[in-house]
């Protein structure tokens, strides 16, 4: 980065109102064109707010799918259809996304997998590097390469205040009655963090704050990513499990869960866009 001179953020006080206003706007009645605006007028109050992205490939991300029937069409592995997809974090309804983890457990966790449920697991690899626009930034680096502070005193704290800002904003539970808080995070995904080169986001999980979620663009995903492995799983209980003698007490470190382990039912073999279903009983959730 260059930095002949610093940057500069409004005083904190200015910050303060402008989140101040934005709160005080009734964001439920609005549509996601009218949120866009809202936001664009609030970042035209700011100067320089550092974004961060990431560069990256992965040799597994997760996708989980709750089991309803055995499906047969590998698109089923991708995003949904826009004529059947909803809002989510980052995405508008009818603008799907492809929401995939970087560890198994997180979309178990998320989707409150019971012990014994049937789910679809699907990993993917991916075969070119991602750029991903990172929601919430690590703690800023504040100076360059030659010890200079990017941000003056005053600057470097309203930036501190915008990080917590967008990190309350874009993690807001959603529930029942509250579906509408996804246009804002949604909206955070394509006016603040957003530019023609990144192919999604990276995002912190809501019941794992310290792992890590991506929402990939679609044409990205069909672009960079390929499909692994596709499996029909269930949690066991991980006692059960080594006193069956299928699996010895020392080697628990297959395990990636702290009292259940992860068991395969089915893999799928996949053959011209088609899948198709063998038994399988591997152990791990690492397969």
């Amino acid at each position: 980065m260059k930095n002949k001179k610093q940057w500069t953020l409004p005083p904190p006080a200015h910050v303060l109102a402008c989140i101040e206003s934005w709160r005080n706007l009734d964001l439920r009645k609005k549509e996601d064109s009218e949120i866009d605006k809202e936001l664009s007028s609030f970042l035209d109050s700011l100067e320089t707010f550092h974004v961060s992205s990431v560069k990256q490939s992965w040799s597994k991300l997760w996708r989980l799918r709750k089991f309803n029937y055995r499906i047969k069409d590998v698109s089923e592995c991708w995003e949904p259809p826009a004529a059947n997809c909803p809002m989510g974090r980052c995405n508008a309804k009818g603008s799907p996304v492809l929401y995939v983890s970087e560890k198994l457990k997180i979309p178990f966790e998320e989707l409150v997998i019971q012990p014994n449920e049937q789910v679809c697991v699907i990993m993917y690899k991916s075969i070119k590097r991602l750029n991903l626009m990172r929601i919430v930034s690590k703690k800023f680096k504040e100076t360059n390469i030659n010890g200079k502070p990017f941000y003056d005193d005053d600057s470097m704290l309203s930036y501190q205040i915008l990080r917590e800002f967008v990190r309350s904003e874009f993690l807001k539970p959603v529930g029942k009655g509250t579906e509408y808080l996804h246009r804002i995070s949604g909206s955070m995904c394509r006016v603040w963090f957003d530019d023609k080169d990144s192919d999604g986001w990276l995002y912190p999980s809501m019941q794992s704050p310290n792992d890590l979620n991506i929402a990939i663009k679609p044409e990205s995903a069909h672009k960079k990513l390929k499909i692994e492995d596709i499996r029909i799983v269930q949690m066991v209980n991980k006692e059960d499990v080594i006193k069956s003698g299928r699996i010895k007490d020392s080697d628990l470190p297959l395990f990636n869960m702290v009292k259940m382990v992860v068991e395969s039912i089915f893999r799928g073999s996949i053959k011209e866009g088609q899948i198709t279903w063998i038994p399988s009983n591997d152990l791990g959730g690492n397969f």
